[in-house]
């Protein structure tokens, strides 16, 4: 396995922070979150390039990857072309077809890598000239290696699209469509998505996972058609497939839907009935004279209204879980929490660690801030 060489990727990929870490059967991560799977769908999953390499060398994980998004950064792959270190000629041919100016070896050292810019892709797997190919423009990463075969730029690809015209599909992908800019068929992900959370990193982790996600699914879309629960739970296939080694859809298509008939207890659902109105929540006195903003104001809010419920236990709340209530960012969400703490509106109970929440109590009083500050 070739280990990372950070020096020689091309600056055009570094300068975007669309990294991830990967691990396993090519299972991407969350390089700000390390233990949390990463989703191509899910800029929040996704770091810097500094972000990834610090996450590489503190973890324990085989590799770095990018994400490619549809913003006109493309990606081919190209597998089983290169013997002992010498590339097949005819994978050679056809990255100059395409008019690739940098190439790089995969991972494994057997199979060859190029960026560039070009539009979607009509198809994304094929043979040609006996050579196997993958080509894409979004909803998937490429693992990078830095191990350069051609030491060139990042450049526009002529023969990018015309190319994935002449693909010769494979027993694999022989029954999909061609996809096209326009194809609708091919957004399997709604605005609902695939949760990280719920994509598996070993096969162990199937049958859970897949509870998970039919957990998720009927908190968001309770309601939801049998066509767009088979387009999420094909996307969420396909996401686990490196992992799960269930090849058949049926089968896992089937699963789910036990798994839906007998939640009981949907993702969100207890805690969007705890929270119900809390938006109109008188705000406690002495809260206003912290200064907080609209975010923090309503984090206060929902604060007490989870200490309110789990008394005399105390609460917990995420970083993400914050920041999806708050319609911002993690990060950002996270430094409120922080605030508060400092602030004395909320102590911590218990401190979390990778998908364990934190745990916090109610802790404010009038008058007390000050005191806190000046003592």
């Amino acid at each position: 396995m070739l280990k990372p060489k950070f020096e020689y990727i091309p600056a055009a990929l570094r300068e975007h922070p669309r990294w991830v870490t990967w691990a396993g059967p090519k299972v991407p991560f969350d390089p700000m979150l390390p233990n949390s799977p990463a989703s191509v769908n899910d800029p929040h999953t996704w770091g810097s390039f500094e972000n990834a390499k610090t996450a590489y060398r503190e973890g324990e994980r085989a590799g770095i990857g990018f994400v490619l998004n549809g913003d006109g950064l493309v990606g081919i792959d190209l597998d089983g072309c290169v013997e002992r270190g010498k590339p097949d000629m005819r994978a050679i041919a056809l990255l100059d077809r395409i008019g690739c100016g940098y190439v790089e070896f995969s991972p494994s050292g057997k199979g060859l890598r190029s960026f560039g810019f070009s539009g979607p892709p009509r198809r994304c797997k094929g043979v040609m000239d006996g050579i196997s190919v993958e080509v894409y423009s979004t909803s998937r990463y490429l693992t990078v290696t830095g191990h350069v075969l051609r030491e060139g730029p990042i450049v526009e690809l002529p023969g990018f699209t015309s190319l994935s015209d002449d693909l010769v599909p494979t027993e694999e992908n022989r029954r999909e469509h061609r996809i096209t800019e326009d194809d609708r068929s091919h957004l399997q992900y709604s605005s609902v998505g695939i949760p990280c959370h719920t994509i598996p990193i070993e096969e162990s982790q199937r049958n859970k996972r897949l509870f998970e996600l039919a957990r998720y699914l009927k908190g968001e879309i309770p309601n939801g058609t049998a066509a767009q629960l088979r387009a999420l739970v094909q996307e969420w296939h396909r996401l686990a497939l490196p992992a799960i080694g269930t090849k058949d859809f049926g089968i896992t298509w089937a699963d789910f839907i036990r798994g839906w008939e007998k939640v009981r207890f949907p993702t969100g659902a207890i805690l969007a009935t705890v929270l119900e109105g809390v938006d109109g929540d008188p705000l406690p006195d002495g809260i206003e004279t912290l200064g907080y903003g609209h975010h923090g104001i309503m984090l206060v809010k929902i604060c007490l209204r989870l200490a309110l419920h789990h008394d005399p236990e105390p609460f917990f709340i995420s970083v993400r879980q914050a920041g999806g209530l708050l319609n911002i960012h993690f990060t950002d969400a996270s430094k409120l929490l922080s605030a508060l703490v400092t602030d004395g509106v909320i102590a911590l109970a218990e401190r979390g660690g990778g998908k364990r929440a934190s745990r916090y109590r109610w802790n404010f009083s009038p008058g007390a801030h000050s005191h806190r500050m000046n003592g």
